[in-house]
């Protein structure tokens, strides 16, 4: 009995160390899975730069590094994700320093800022413009807003832009006439139907197509037609003039009409029967077609310039930024394709 018992004890107490074995080893290989999958990869000053931010990094980078200047797409993707999140952190460093908070509310006020700049007061409707305008899901562009409001702020306490000169404004309007598109003088006819039976629509049809044939024959006959009192166009008492509109200003008001202007083209020519976007049926005749002047569009050139100026002188701080920065790199794959001999990092993208 007392061998039996003996046996018993040995057993209850073998399997006691492995229980407690288990309990105290367990843990701590579960934690240093965590940390393998959690590594740091970066030190960016105060903030660190993990494996989790990096795979989180990486759908981010794809969807955004078309708005990316070439020269800062170096090396392989993976570098570049690095880089891209090495940036990011410079800029929150900055940002924190200057006090710049982005919180909910300040997101919410600024989607409410450029809903009233688009004249849009529906959020889903607003979505949808900013998916068509920066060809990116709404998701994607409302997880970057933080980002794209620190960079905003920055740019106003840190970076200095300087103003396009007029030579630029010159220069940039003379190498893309063909962008800033043509104005025309033109007389336009337009006849609503009475009703919105399919012979009402048929007579007014008929009979503007009758006006074009004659006037392509007289051209004078346009003008007479024009000057009459059948003309709804708000010009009649000009004869149906209007003089010298860029399509850009006409599209904001009569889109058709300056779509079919753009196409029926020269001087002399007279456009088919069209409906215009009041579903009025029209006729234009063009007696001018030149392209934009400078000072109709010299306010857009400049604020194309100045954004374009923006941007630069922004990629241009956060690398010198970046160079006045403690940075370690401790990713084995980015320390090999820059050559990096120490966690310091040595490179830039210069």
């Amino acid at each position: 009995m007392q061998k039996g018992s003996r046996m018993a004890r040995v057993f209850v107490l073998f399997f006691a160390s492995v229980f407690v074995f288990s309990l105290l080893f367990t843990p701590l290989i579960s934690l240093s899975s965590y940390e393998s999958l959690n590594s740091v990869l970066a030190i960016v000053g105060p903030r660190s730069i993990s494996s989790l931010d990096y795979e989180e990094g990486v759908e981010r980078y794809k969807n955004l590094s078309r708005f990316f200047p070439n020269y800062r797409k170096k090396g392989s993707l993976h570098s570049q994700v690095i880089d891209f999140l090495i940036d990011r952190a410079v800029v929150d460093n900055v940002a924190d320093e200057e006090s710049v908070q982005v919180n909910e509310k300040r997101i919410e006020a600024e989607i409410q800022k450029r809903m009233e700049a688009q004249g849009i007061t529906d959020l889903e409707q607003f979505k949808k413009s900013v998916q068509a305008q920066f060809n990116l899901p709404y998701e994607v562009w409302l997880e970057d807003l933080p980002y794209q409001i620190k960079k905003g702020q920055l740019l106003q306490i840190k970076v200095s832009p300087p103003l396009p000169s007029e030579q630029e404004v010159q220069s940039w309007y003379n190498k893309n006439k063909a962008k800033v598109g043509s104005e025309f003088k033109f007389r336009e006819i337009v006849f609503s139907p009475a009703n919105s039976s399919i012979d009402e629509e048929s007579r007014v049809f008929n009979e503007l197509t009758e006006i074009r044939n004659k006037s392509l024959k007289d051209p004078s006959f346009f003008k007479l037609v024009a000057s009459g009192p059948r003309n709804e166009s708000r010009y009649r008492l000009n004869g149906g003039l209007v003089n010298w509109v860029p399509t850009f200003e006409l599209y904001k008001s009569q889109p058709t009409t300056a779509s079919v202007l753009a196409q029926v083209g020269g001087q002399g020519k007279i456009s088919e029967v069209f409906r215009d976007d009041r579903k009025r049926y029209c006729l234009v005749f063009v007696e001018g077609m030149r392209p934009t002047p400078l000072d109709a569009v010299r306010k857009g050139i400049q604020g194309f310039l100045f954004r374009e100026k923006e941007q630069t002188s922004f990629e241009e701080w956060v690398s010198n930024t970046r160079k006045n920065t403690s940075i370690s790199i401790f990713d084995p794959i980015y320390i090999k394709e820059h050559n990096i001999n120490n966690p310091e990092e040595k490179y830039n993208t210069d």
